[in-house]
């Protein structure tokens, strides 16, 4: 049976779009088991916050947004790069 492992996928341009640069990359070589379970807690605290935000418990200033937004892009390339 093979393993399905991550493969290296950079991810969050910086700089100057025309230099298309990458700052962040998903480590290759992680069991896919394990990245799920990093992806899966990501995604359940930013589903907690925005249920917060949405119910009216808690308000979501632009700081706090930004923060959601990169921590779905990083649970993203982690799903992005089981499947590459």
């Amino acid at each position: 049976m093979t393993h399905l492992l991550t493969t290296p996928l950079a991810f969050h341009p910086t700089g100057h779009a025309q230099l298309n640069q990458m700052l962040f990359s998903v480590t290759p070589n992680i069991a896919a088991s394990d990245a799920l379970n990093s992806a899966s807690e990501i995604l359940s605290a930013a589903a907690h916050s925005l249920e917060a935000a949405a119910t009216g418990a808690s308000i979501i200033d632009a700081h706090q947004a930004f923060l959601l937004c990169h921590a779905l892009r990083a649970a993203k390339a982690t799903v992005d790069a089981l499947t590459q």
